[in-house]
């Protein structure tokens, strides 16, 4: 079997229907990538929660998204240069509108970042119990940090996430921040 194909950010469809449009990162390294490819199957990141999509590469058209560095959206601190930055920008700004319409405190729907190196790891409550809240990871931040302790998300005690979702609205109050 052949080397899994040299393709990085992608914009795919089926064959078959070009209006379920997807966006993506090609796993190549990882062992599981490397399974999938030998029944000729992508293993794809999505780029909002990070789950894996195993995709037969000859059922898809897709065309490869550069890496866009020219414009910048200061609102979200995202790059916007390409389709793909935009569909990741348009998430965010969706997620960011649903987040504040819930108000402040630990509350479904609520985004809250993790600062992390130069940049910080951001993710969405899912779901909230007397004790214990459920959280996933986003790819809102163009680095795409993962926070050490949060990773990808799970089930967390209520108090491991509340300083997080403060400090969130904190900001948001300082700096009078809508989205």
């Amino acid at each position: 079997m052949s080397d899994i194909p040299k393709l990085g950010r992608l914009k795919f469809w089926p064959k078959w229907n070009d209006k379920d449009i997807r966006f993506g990162d090609v796993s190549r390294y990882s062992e599981e990538a490397k399974e999938s490819w030998q029944s000729r199957n992508l293993l794809i990141e999505n780029p909002i929660d990070g789950t894996l999509m195993e995709v037969p590469i000859d059922d898809i058209t897709y065309e490869e998204q550069p890496y866009g560095w020219e414009e910048y959206d200061p609102e979200t601190h995202n790059f916007i240069d390409t389709e793909y930055d935009r569909y990741i920008n348009d998430s965010q700004k969706e997620a960011e509108k649903k987040s504040v319409s819930v108000g402040k405190g630990v509350v479904k729907d609520k985004l809250f970042s993790v600062p992390v190196a130069d940049g910080c790891a951001v993710y969405v409550v899912t779901k909230v119990n007397k004790k214990s809240v459920k959280i996933e990871w986003r790819g809102f931040h163009p680095d795409r940090w993962v926070d050490g302790t949060l990773g990808y998300g799970g089930s967390f005690p209520m108090h491991c996430i509340e300083g997080h979702v403060r400090r969130e609205d904190g900001l948001r109050e300082i700096f009078g921040k809508k989205g």
